[in-house]
């Protein structure tokens, strides 16, 4: 069945007695970040040293530094690309910090929605009070928000896992109303400033590293719970490693529901019947998807449940 039959044409593919009785997870890719830091196509810096090199970018920043054979150069485009990167990083807190930047506020809207709906729900097993948050990114935009909410949350990574391992399955509890609380699990799958992947294809081979590779296998596991949900913002759908993955939960089960933002954007496993994808109201006036998925989210609780 592909998403465009009559039975997937709903605008909001989001239905209110599944997301109040599911494990509840996000994929974040960097669109989630809207305006509050630049893609990678907009790295001037790790862009002119590959130039420099005469390295071919015309098919990306990632498959220019896939043909980087030498470990210096590669070593030293890693190098570059961080410094880069934190340079941004800086200003995006900054922005989280002024409470201006849209992209900012729309993901604290999405979070927030989230955590009153898995806090309001009651048919949910002590499990279903987590909100696991999967990211592709390297920034602690996510944690720096639910700081500033008040949220609990923990956040693991490669430069990590050593001593937060056990944190993976913690989720709150208040003993004063003897009940769970929403608790959020932010999980670096590409790791973090201190410990990234490099970009490339070369992402796979390096997940196998132990550090890495825990993180992965816990997102697999979660994944293949039963009553699991993805909610996927801002991922391109390109890294095969990923998609790997969300096949193999797929199979045991799991429901995605994939957010697009441009009408050309290509969403893997379409033709599955628990893949929902989410369209552009009007792709001539494309809206920050983060935005979108709060909207719905906003929408769907404030109906009735389904008979």
């Amino acid at each position: 069945m592909n998403y465009k039959d009559e039975s997937k044409l709903n605008k909001n593919v989001l239905k209110k007695n599944i997301i109040a009785s599911a494990h509840i997870s996000f994929l974040f890719g960097a669109g989630v970040n809207g305006t509050a830091l630049p893609q990678l196509r907009d790295f001037e810096q790790t862009k002119n040293k590959l130039a420099e090199w005469e390295v071919d970018t015309s098919k990306g920043i990632e498959e220019g530094i896939d043909n980087i054979e030498d470990d210096i150069k590669r070593e030293c485009i890693k190098n570059i690309f961080i410094d880069e990167f934190k340079s941004y990083h800086e200003n995006a807190v900054k922005k989280i910090c002024s409470g201006k930047d849209k992209s900012i506020k729309n993901l604290e809207a999405l979070l927030r929605k989230t955590y009153l709906i898995v806090q309001e729900t009651q048919n949910r097993n002590p499990s279903m009070k987590q909100i696991n948050i999967y990211t592709l990114n390297y920034d602690n935009i996510v944690e720096k928000v639910l700081l500033n909410r008040g949220y609990l949350y923990n956040s693991i990574s490669a430069s990590n896992t050593s001593n937060k391992s056990s944190l993976m399955d913690v989720i709150g509890y208040n003993y004063n109303v003897k009940k769970y609380i929403p608790t959020f699990m932010v999980s670096k799958l590409h790791g973090d400033i201190d410990k990234p992947i490099i970009p490339g294809k070369s992402k796979y081979k390096d997940m196998l590293n132990e550090d890495y590779f825990e993180v992965a296998f816990n997102m697999k596991e979660q994944l293949c719970r039963p009553n699991s949900i993805l909610i996927v913002i801002g991922y391109s759908g390109k890294d095969n490693h990923i998609n790997k993955m969300l096949e193999d939960c797929l199979n045991t089960g799991l429901t995605i529901y994939w957010y697009k933002y441009l009408a050309t954007d290509i969403v893997p496993f379409e033709n599955r019947v628990n893949v929902f994808v989410r369209e552009q109201d009007d792709y001539t006036s494309i809206k920050d998807t983060t935005l979108v998925c709060y909207n719905d989210m906003e929408n769907v609780w404030a109906e009735k449940l389904e008979k």
